[in-house]
């Protein structure tokens, strides 16, 4: 029977993965400008170099993902009223795409231990300090145990007669494993989302400084909600358990992860950019008070 192609995501796909990492690079360059030069912060950087570990992931994550675009991810193909997998491109799939949850999911493990320390340190109590500790522990273990499963549900054995035999981890617990702990990340992402608010709103601040800030870590929610629609695009391809992988979806999976990480590191350095803002200020009013 003749294949025809469906819907795509390809062309979205090329243009997010390929204009967000460099965004993000850019806030990096600016976090660390602001930290290092203009603050000349000496100690705590461990968030900065995690930050940046987090996006070398990433961008190895993005690269495989592009690569498997050209092999159809991101377009259903469609037989009649079935969604397909050419055989030929199945080998390249199962290979692939568990590098890419390895380095994927890792790199949002990273993104969001990053975002713990800066929360660390940005808190006051000590309880508060306990409680973001053991949810980064929780959640970083989860996320590797994830990566871990994607990584290794399927390899291949020699068989004893030349050729390789493949044995595959028990796939429904895999599945559901992965599929809580997305819905778990991203929960905690929202709810992490909220803490820079809490904390500032009750500094000894003016309010238009507090509404300020507030503004500027909000953008940790548009994170969540890349997360929130990985873990959907994530069901949708995964489920009902035992169906072929859907190539469309898994498209959605791979751009919205990049996505997540991406907002992730932009969230987690624009709270930093405050004296690079400051110093632009000044500029602007000393420029005013010079104009003729």
């Amino acid at each position: 029977m003749e294949h025809r192609k469906g819907k795509t995501i390809v062309p979205t796909m090329w243009g997010t993965m390929n204009l967000f990492p460099v965004l993000a690079l850019v806030f990096i360059v600016l976090r660390l400008y602001c930290r290092r030069w203009l603050k000349k912060a000496t100690t705590g950087y461990l968030d900065d170099y995690v930050l940046i570990f987090s996006w070398i992931l990433m961008v190895i994550t993005s690269t495989i993902g592009l690569m498997l675009a050209k092999h159809g991810v991101g377009t259903a193909i469609v037989e009649g009223d079935e969604i397909i997998v050419e055989p030929e491109v199945m080998h390249a799939l199962l290979f692939w795409t568990a590098n890419l949850l390895l380095f994927g999911i890792n790199a949002i493990a990273f993104s969001k231990v990053s975002w713990f320390i800066t929360l660390i340190r940005l808190v006051t109590n000590r309880w508060q300090k306990v409680v973001l500790w053991v949810l980064m522990v929780f959640s970083t273990a989860a996320l590797f145990a994830a990566s871990t499963l994607g990584y290794y549900q399927c390899h291949f054995e020699p068989d004893g007669t030349g050729s390789k035999k493949k044995r595959c981890l028990n796939n429904r617990f895999a599945i559901i494993f992965s599929f809580v702990v997305a819905i778990y990340s991203t929960v905690l992402e929202f709810a992490l989302s909220a803490v820079p608010a809490y904390v500032v709103w009750k500094l000894p601040l003016k309010r238009t400084t507090k509404i300020g800030i507030v503004c500027a870590t909000s953008v940790g929610f548009v994170s969540a909600m890349m997360g929130a629609l990985r873990t959907k695009a994530y069901y949708d391809h995964l489920f009902p358990l035992g169906k072929l992988p859907e190539m469309y979806s898994l498209g959605c999976v791979i751009m919205f992860a990049v996505l997540e990480v991406c907002t992730t590191i932009i969230a987690a350095s624009i709270p930093f950019l405050r004296p690079l803002v400051k110093k632009m200020a000044k500029a602007y009013d000393e420029d005013d008070l010079s104009w003729p």
